[in-house]
């Protein structure tokens, strides 16, 4: 009786099936596990003929990061008003001001006071609610201006508690320019000074009188008011007792020191842990919203932290297109009073959350964003977004020819306090994404 013999398979062969079979379960439990296929961004939507891959489904995390305070004493503008915003708070603006001289101001003893007014030229500019009726409050300082030192958007100077005038008005966009008339009081102390010949020069006029602060009331829920610093001043009426029908003025602009505070009180938000410099609190803490608003040094952090798992599987990625689309989260304060800001920019970050280089152009100037409305993906509704072009970036990236620690998001001009909300990764109804188009190499 012959034995039967057991055929053996080719040791080679099984091996290559082992292996086949293990790198198969291997990218089949990376593409079905739903975190890691969000995380690592597999589903391949397209391709074309020479293996170029469409992908859409990366992480993205967002954060919103406070950065260092705004310089205001530099600025041209002088901002002021109050709001309440239902995902930031309560935001006020202040305005401090010191005047100068243009001429000594030396009226003779038959000269009599007449008036003396604040002239405050506003332009088109309001960020608010501007059919409600707000105050404009003007103090005396009783602290003096440092003339070495530069102020931001968190500082201060002393005045007095009591407003020397009150105005109640709405910040009606056609307002150009805003008179106060201040007390008698201090226009005749300023021709007292004037006639004993102590208003000659501006450190004169300052030490008599330190300066000027113009405040809302701090029950105001209105808007904010932008007025010109380099045309605003104080000026005096008064004529001479022989000729009483001829006008006189004596003009007291508002020198180069000024600068106006922007206050955010954050309080029973979502961002009120937002306390220190640099802290960044993620959007899954912030109902999957982040914000940007320059003048509060509220910007949005972005990182894509699996990038790299696109070199995993078979060759070296090239980037050729990424684009990412982040989507505007309407408000109950939404236009026309709050809009976003028309244009934001990109600039480089790392682990600390500092502020790096901008993303430029060709010509070096920095490359903007503009704020688009078109059709959202998910809602098939006309949408307000951002789109970012991240080729070069990723790309670098993919190359690791740069570090992989995020990108800061801003205004383009943080002397605009307007604001973004935007949608995380995880918002279900405004949600960003990452588009990018790549192929491999071997």
């Amino acid at each position: 009786m012959r034995k039967k013999t057991k055929q053996r398979r080719p040791v080679g062969g099984w091996l290559i099936g082992r292996l086949l079979l293990l790198m198969g379960s291997l990218v089949a439990l990376l593409l079905t596990s739903c975190e890691e296929a969000n995380d690592i961004g597999l589903d391949m939507q397209a391709t074309n003929g020479a293996g170029g891959v469409y992908v859409d489904t990366f992480t993205v995390r967002t954060s919103t990061v406070l950065l260092d305070s705004v310089p205001t004493s530099t600025s041209s503008y002088l901002l002021v008003g109050r709001y309440r915003d239902s995902r930031l708070g309560t935001v006020e603006a202040r305005s401090f001001v010191q005047l100068g001289l243009e001429s000594a101001f030396t009226p003779v003893s038959t000269s009599t006071f007449d008036s003396l007014v604040l002239v405050l030229p506003a332009d088109a500019y309001r960020y608010g609610d501007t059919t409600r009726t707000q105050h404009l409050e003007v103090h005396r300082l009783t602290e003096q201006f440092s003339p070495t030192t530069t102020y931001y958007t968190v500082n201060t100077l002393a005045y007095a508690s009591k407003p020397l005038v009150s105005k109640t008005m709405r910040a009606r966009s056609g307002a150009r320019s805003i008179r106060l008339r201040l007390p008698d009081a201090l226009g005749q102390e300023l021709m007292t000074l004037g006639r004993a010949g102590r208003l000659s020069t501006a450190d004169e006029l300052a030490y008599y009188l330190k300066g000027l602060v113009v405040t809302p009331d701090s029950t105001d829920n209105a808007a904010l008011i932008r007025f010109a610093a380099t045309s605003a001043g104080l000026t005096l009426y008064y004529h001479d007792s022989g000729s009483p029908s001829t006008a006189l003025t004596q003009e007291f602009p508002v020198s180069t020191r000024h600068f106006y505070q922007l206050r955010n009180d954050r309080r029973g938000t979502l961002l009120a842990s937002l306390q220190n410099t640099r802290q960044a609190v993620p959007s899954s803490q912030t109902a999957e919203e982040t914000f940007v608003e320059g003048g509060l040094g509220l910007y949005t952090k972005i990182e894509i932290p699996y990038l790299l798992n696109l070199n995993d599987l078979s060759g070296m990625a090239t980037i050729v297109s990424a684009q990412l689309v982040l989507e505007e989260v309407p408000s109950a304060e939404q236009r026309p009073y709050m809009p976003p800001p028309t244009s934001l920019t990109l600039r480089l970050t790392d682990a600390s959350n500092r502020a790096g280089a901008l993303f430029t152009t060709s010509d070096g100037t920095a490359h903007t964003f503009s704020y688009t409305t078109a059709q959202s993906a998910r809602t098939g509704l006309q949408q307000g977004q951002y789109t970012l072009d991240l080729t070069a970036y990723l790309a670098g990236l993919v190359r690791r020819t740069s570090t992989n620690t995020g990108l800061l998001l801003s205004p383009s001009s943080a002397e605009s306090p307007d604001r973004a909300i935007l949608g995380s990764f995880r918002n279900t109804s405004h949600q960003l994404q990452l588009r990018i188009y790549y192929t491999k190499s071997d």
